[in-house]
């Protein structure tokens, strides 16, 4: 129902309440809690849905795990983090081990739907759980499942969302690998500090920008040296992941705001120049 006012016959501001068949009020069993009001053709996934694909996913791949879950904002939020429990190793860098993540989430507020997203971020509150949606948008990797499927077709939905998870992951190793077989010298090292953090033309440089510059390459070429590329630091694999990581959580930002929309929101661009120069740096 929504109140409507009016001016009742003894002239005095009144209400009177309208239904709405079109929007239904989603509310919690157990608590009584008001979720939000959603429209009556909506299908909604019961938690205890999202644990029977869970459960299914899990009963056909050993190998897939739960790692947490939970709900947010009384409830409005649910979420499933799923760990691949396959290592993926990457040939020739000795620290290239990492764990992948699938998470489901779900919630009963209009506008959002049951999704699954490969993931690097674990889950474990609602700033977690917002930060995988942003990075799961950005990077193509979120599938967004209808909430008028019934649970048969959504388990074939999150079959395929699994296969491209792994292709994912497999193209990714691939591409990892073949970068740690291109070695550098100190000399391609230099043109790749440089062509990643170049410097305008003198005219058009101040001594102060000058100076920031120099600040910024030594702060890449620490990183390239700092024990996080042990093992691979002389070659292109070596270049990208010093290049990664002086961009999300070394190079100067004007604001933590900043910071996360350049690591979180949009790396692609950064990561896809490193990822060319780094190649070009083995040839030069």
């Amino acid at each position: 129902f929504r109140q409507v006012p009016f001016i009742n016959d003894a002239r005095e501001p009144d209400a009177m309440y309208q239904r709405l068949d079109d929007f239904e009020l989603n509310v919690r069993s157990d608590t009584g809690t008001d979720l939000a009001v959603v429209p009556t053709n909506r299908v909604e996934v019961q938690p205890k849905e999202m644990w029977d694909l869970a459960e299914l996913i899990q009963g056909e791949d050993k190998n897939v795990i739960f790692e947490t879950a939970g709900s947010l904002r009384e409830g409005r939020d649910v979420w499933i983090l799923i760990k691949l429990n396959e290592p993926v190793e990457i040939k020739g860098d000795p620290q290239g081990m990492s764990l992948p993540y699938f998470a489901l989430q779900n919630s009963y507020r209009p506008g959002t739907a049951f999704r699954g997203q490969a993931t690097n971020i674990r889950i474990v509150c609602a700033n977690t759980s917002r930060a995988t949606d942003l990075q799961a948008e950005v990077q193509g990797t979120n599938f967004a499942f209808r909430h008028g499927a019934n649970l048969l077709e959504r388990v074939d939905e999150i079959r395929e969302a699994l296969a491209g998870w792994r292709h994912s992951i497999q193209q990714w190793k691939l591409e990892k690998e073949f970068l740690s077989t291109l070695k550098v010298s100190p000399t391609q090292m230099q043109w790749f500090i440089e062509q990643f953090i170049p410097e305008p033309h003198a005219s058009l440089t101040t001594d102060r920008v000058k100076e920031n510059i120099e600040v910024a390459r030594t702060e890449l070429t620490l990183e390239l040296f700092n024990g996080l590329t042990r093992g691979i630091n002389d070659t292109a694999l070596g270049l990208f992941e010093a290049a990664s990581s002086w961009n999300e959580h070394v190079r100067a930002a004007q604001t933590p705001l900043s910071r996360f929309r350049r690591s979180v929101l949009s790396p692609t661009d950064v990561l896809n120049q490193a990822h060319s120069l780094a190649l070009e740096a083995a040839r030069v």
